[in-house]
């Protein structure tokens, strides 16, 4: 009755480690067939990359005028509050 369970246990113990290298090697192997619903991969367009260079531009555009426009509150609090501190 012990014999059976050491004896799985042996197996599992060899199986495992097996298993888990046999996995690894046919992950890592590269693939010899080409299967046409894989997508291929492509290179971008210049219009793709003069797209993504002008939406960056006018992303930097608007942060640029959203911290000229937070600067003039804060030139303005400032004025204002010392204003207000300067009459106490």
């Amino acid at each position: 009755m012990t014999s059976i369970p050491l004896s799985l246990s042996r197996l599992t113990a060899l199986a495992v480690p097996a298993l888990l290298w046999v996995g690894t090697a046919v992950a890592q192997a590269p693939d010899q067939q080409y299967s046409p619903d894989r997508p291929t991969l492509r290179q971008p367009t210049l219009s793709s990359v003069q797209q993504q260079e002008g939406l960056q531009a006018s992303a930097d555009k608007t942060n640029s005028e959203a911290n000229r426009k937070m600067r003039e509150m804060d030139r303005r609090l400032n004025r204002t509050l010392r204003s207000v501190c300067s009459g106490c």
